[in-house]
């Protein structure tokens, strides 16, 4: 579930290194559609840097700089004043209401919000030949998925248009363990040749409009693991928090260990809430349960994120267990329902800081992720120049570069542009009775498990690298 979304929509060839341009979010030449490229190469080129040094600042804690400027003031303030009119609305994603351009930071939805900040710690879920690790592995990636949201900072992305599309990849070294199976310094991104390579593909796309949902993939072949689902979520303002839930056709993130006999895990989503309205400060505090089963190897794990205290400051605590059950006959949802004779292991920490593992039969306690001591991987984008014309940053390159110059009018005029096309589209499909079919995912969507269609498995093959 992404915190920012709801804010968000609450208010309105061959793969070649040669010429990669890496700085903070990188880029990549390749093709993966129909590119329309700019007659201005270098204007492209400038606005790639620009986005990718721009997604680094608010991803990490580099944000912190800019909280205490006028501008980011002023946002705020408006913001809340904006939200006061949603008081009782019991779903403001619904809304879909167009914002100044202003209040938009110049990302596409797709991009911002990916399940993988951390896909060096996916690929190697599946590494160990003890279950009870593979889960341990499974949860250190859980909780890593969305660091942006530990270390950046909650702004509004661009909504997602119907049928847009995102395509990026990471090339990753997995992190080691210790003797004791503590978790010990990761490098993260490959830098050199020596180092094991892994590559973790992902596909986005926007599958609704009303609702809106997008579909995701995030594939490794060389470790067999495959991640998708779909999100969707509903939001609604109490006045003093933005509350946030997974909607109906989010049933959660689907993990398949191909070199397992396909074994596979479901990851539920928690609920979570933006707070700090009134003081200006805004955070993210989560709720409830993430609920991680696996059916092949007979273990679940329930982690709760507790609850805060009125008074003092957000602990972000977060305590759970990982026990045997019966996939037959399983109604267990909360941890003081766990039969501790079942129980294999205790997880206790804090999902900003560090989370500890304790095993049962051993006794012995370890360290299975810091959370301050990693940032997000920086994805590899192609330029804007060779993207096709569903691709979120050519979509949305004028009202970017408007905004990344400050020239919110003209970037709210080509916001409009945008919107109006969408309108226009939309209008003429309803005419003609035509329904929408996604270029990548097959429909329906069954359970919120997303298939790719073959033009999907195309692509995919491409970002890997095994095709042109």
């Amino acid at each position: 579930m992404k915190p920012s979304e709801s804010i968000a929509s609450a208010s309105s060839s061959n793969l070649s290194d040669d010429s990669t341009l890496r700085d903070e979010t990188s880029t990549i030449s390749t093709t993966l559609t129909t590119a329309s490229v700019n007659s201005d190469n270098s204007v492209d080129h400038d606005l790639d840097k620009l986005i990718s040094e721009r997604h680094s600042k608010i991803t990490t804690t580099c944000h912190k700089d800019s909280e205490h400027d006028p501008e980011h003031h002023s946002k705020f303030t408006t913001w809340l004043g904006l939200l006061k009119k949603f008081i009782g609305v019991k779903d403001i994603v619904a809304t879909r209401i167009s914002l100044p351009a202003q209040l938009i930071e110049p990302i596409g939805n797709l991009e911002y919000w990916n399940y993988n900040d951390r896909p060096d710690y996916f690929v190697c879920i599946g590494d160990s030949d003890d279950p009870l690790e593979r889960m341990l592995a499974a949860i250190r990636w859980w909780y890593s998925k969305d660091l942006k949201y530990v270390k950046g900072k909650l702004v509004k992305p661009y909504n997602s248009i119907l049928g847009e599309q995102f395509f990026c990849y990471w090339d990753v070294t997995p992190p080691s363990l210790d003797d004791n199976g503590n978790l010990a310094a990761s490098p993260g991104v490959a830098t050199s040749d020596s180092q094991s390579k892994h590559r973790v593909t992902c596909i986005n796309e926007q599958i609704s409009h009303h609702p809106p949902i997008s579909a995701f993939y995030y594939h490794c072949e060389e470790k067999g693991i495959t991640a998708c689902g779909v999100d969707h979520i509903s939001a609604r303002f109490t006045g003093t928090s933005v509350k946030i839930g997974p909607g109906d056709r989010n049933k959660g993130i689907y993990v398949r260990l191909e070199e397992r006999d396909n074994e596979e895990y479901l990851m539920t989503h928690p609920v979570a809430a933006i707070q700090g309205w009134l003081k200006g400060s805004l955070y993210i505090v989560v709720g409830e349960a993430c609920i991680i089963t696996c059916p092949k190897t007979k273990l679940k794990a329930i982690l709760e994120y507790k609850e805060e205290r009125w008074l003092g400051k957000p602990r972000f605590a977060i305590e759970g267990k990982i026990f045997k059950y019966d996939p037959e006959n399983d109604d267990v949802k909360k941890l003081k329902c766990v039969d501790e004779e079942a129980v294999l292991c205790e997880v206790h920490g804090s999902w900003k800081g560090e989370v500890h593992a304790k095993i049962r039969q051993t006794n012995e306690t370890r360290l299975i992720l810091n959370m301050e001591a990693i940032d997000p991987i920086p994805k590899t984008v192609k330029p804007i120049a060779e993207q096709g014309p569903l691709e979120s940053r050519n979509v949305w390159q004028k009202v970017t570069a408007a905004i990344l110059s400050k020239d919110y009018s003209q970037a709210t005029k080509e916001k409009q542009v945008i919107e109006e096309r969408q309108r226009q589209k939309a209008a003429a499909a309803k005419a003609k009775k035509e329904e929408f079919e996604p270029s990548f995912f097959k429909l329906p969507v069954i359970d919120g498990q997303p298939e790719l269609k073959d033009e999907g498995i195309r692509v995919l093959k491409q970002l890997i690298g095994t095709t042109n």
